[in-house]
């Protein structure tokens, strides 16, 4: 007999987005207090979960879980937590000669400006609110709990529309060969 978790992901995995949807509400709450007693940053923890299901959701189709999903989800969590740690600290003792040296060159910064201005019509793509969420909160790096305030709306359907927002950016950017 197969658990309610992996029925949802055997259903997600042919594009069932109710059944994803599903595990996700499961489960994001969970993986954002564990991945909160890890890199104690809150924002950055909700933030990684959020990648964790953007990510699993888009590599829906060739993603194989042989263990629980649950334990899956977490280790990943642990994962991208470790990754955030590992990165965040060679953010902070890179010497100041060594970020000089990677000023980008002329090519990079127009793969950046074509990359920002694909991102921007991918943006302008997303129903008003959607867009008006991401952009106080990815852009102007407003907290959510200030957007929810500001807004009149919860914090759920924050991150909900968030999280939404990112699955079509990043469908939107792949169809424009950005990625």
């Amino acid at each position: 007999m197969t658990s309610l978790d992996d029925q949802l992901y055997i259903r997600f995995r042919s594009d069932d987005y109710a059944s994803f949807n599903q595990l996700f509400h499961r489960y994001y709450g969970r993986l954002c207090a564990y991945s909160f007693q890890i890199i104690q940053d809150k924002q950055a923890a909700e933030d990684l979960i959020q990648d964790l299901f953007v990510k699993l959701w888009a590599d829906r189709h060739k993603l194989i879980i042989r263990d629980k999903v649950s334990s899956y989800l977490f280790k990943s969590a642990k994962n991208a937590c470790l990754n955030y740690l590992r990165s965040k600290k060679q953010r902070t003792q890179m010497p100041v000669e060594y970020a000089a040296d990677k000023v980008p060159e002329d090519d990079n910064e127009q793969l950046d400006e074509e990359f920002v201005s694909q991102l921007f019509e991918c943006i302008e793509k997303l129903p008003e609110r959607s867009r008006q969420v991401f952009m106080m909160n990815r852009i102007e790096e407003q907290k959510l709990s200030d957007i929810s305030e500001q807004l009149g709306i919860s914090v759920k359907t924050i991150k909900n529309q968030l999280w939404k927002s990112m699955i079509y950016l990043k469908s939107c950017l792949e169809t424009k060969h950005v990625f």
